[in-house]
């Protein structure tokens, strides 16, 4: 038989479990993913209902604070550590958990959602976003979630070459960003990106307890031509254009690369040819404006960073043979 203050001890655990049930029953702006969360979301989220349940006298001074609830909450079943081993960005993320009854080795959790739990706030794009929207066939071998940031002022004008513009930040530009995490021996990377210069993004509810916010189709088509490395590689972006093509609204592809710029545009003009796309009228009339813009820029890569060949002359890019 069960103390006094044993007996107020499980009272006061059902009070705190009630509470917590009804904050990760559904997902909201703030936390798109209650199912799953980085050990940082989640301490935070105990310890404030914690701090609120004690203001309300539902709780006593010496209710456990949240390393103890969570270890209780993962004894009872009812939250699981995911085996996930650090990147260079551990300061932020150490380890994320899994809240669920029965929560366990056997549980299923998505790429999407760990990336949504990393960065709440975050995009989910390149590789990542061809897979969620079946662009390719392939298996991500790295995943991205990108922080959408102000872009700075313009600099001053210098008497220096004109500089391609892109849509990345300086600090993100060489290689994949930073490596966040890794899970099942799958890479998880975190980036920047200049919010202007991502126009097409979107809210996919997949349930009451996961939303993910992703680019959207013609977003992520067009990434390739900026990213194709952060993309899967040539192949991969190929795969996905004669994939994705068909579904395409294409007010929404004029829209987007009026945003994202003129070099954007060019690459566009000259896949389009390589890969004989069939174009809308409102896509055609876009490019015959953009063709003339073009006129005496310097010549450019099809895919940014890769070296090719062979010259479109209407856009001055540089393709594959």
């Amino acid at each position: 038989m069960k103390t006094g203050a044993s007996a107020k001890l499980d009272q006061q655990k059902n009070h705190y479990l009630a509470e917590l049930s009804q904050r990760i029953a559904e997902s909201n702006e703030q936390n798109p993913t209650v199912r799953c969360w980085s050990a940082n979301g989640l301490k935070e989220l105990l310890t404030q209902i914690r701090t609120e349940l004690l203001k309300k006298k539902t709780l006593t001074n010496s209710f456990p604070r949240s390393d103890s609830i969570l270890s209780w909450l993962q004894e009872n079943g009812l939250a699981y550590r995911l085996p996930v081993t650090p990147g260079s960005s551990a300061k932020k993320v150490a380890s994320f958990y899994l809240l669920e009854v029965g929560a366990g080795p056997n549980s299923v959790v998505s790429p999407f959602e760990l990336l949504q739990a990393f960065q709440p706030a975050g995009v989910i794009c390149y590789f990542s976003a061809l897979s969620f929207h079946g662009l390719t066939t392939q298996v991500p071998a790295f995943h991205h979630s990108a922080l959408l940031v102000r872009r700075p002022p313009p600099e001053p004008v210098l008497d220096t070459p004109e500089r391609e513009d892109t849509n990345e930040p300086k600090v993100a530009r060489s290689g994949l960003g930073s490596l966040a995490f890794t899970y099942g021996e799958t890479a998880y990377y975190s980036t920047r990106r200049y919010r202007d210069l991502v126009p097409g993004t979107q809210l996919h509810v997949l349930d009451q307890r996961i939303r993910l916010r992703v680019t959207d189709l013609e977003q992520t088509i067009l990434d390739t031509l900026a990213h194709p490395g952060a993309s899967g590689g040539q192949a991969v972006v190929f795969e996905a254009w004669a994939q994705g093509w068909g579904r395409v609204r294409p007010a929404t592809i004029v829209s987007h690369l009026k945003a994202m710029g003129l070099p954007l545009t060019r690459r566009f003009g000259a896949i389009s040819r390589v890969l004989q796309l069939q174009l809308d009228e409102q896509i055609v009339s876009y490019l015959d404006s953009a063709r003339t813009a073009s006129f005496g820029q310097p010549a450019i890569n099809l895919f940014r960073g890769q070296p090719s060949q062979s010259l479109d002359p209407d856009w001055n890019v540089l393709v594959p043979l």
